[in-house]
């Protein structure tokens, strides 16, 4: 079963820190061969990467 890792309250952190965040579970995720490779980073609060997050649900259900 494959799988997407969705990194939730961006908005919490600072900036440099989401983006080491990232790296470092994209960093993890390419060892694992279930993990699909692009990591969907989400704010709620201020909209980010909603619309992507709906795309990969979509494309996951078909």
């Amino acid at each position: 079963v494959s799988y997407r890792i969705v990194l939730t309250k961006a908005d919490k952190i600072k900036a440099s820190v989401l983006t080491e965040m990232k790296a470092l579970t994209a960093e993890e995720a390419r060892k694992r061969p279930a993990a699909h490779p692009d990591i969907i980073v989400t704010s709620s609060e201020k909209g980010m990467g909603i619309p992507e997050l709906r795309a990969a649900v979509l494309e996951a259900i078909g």
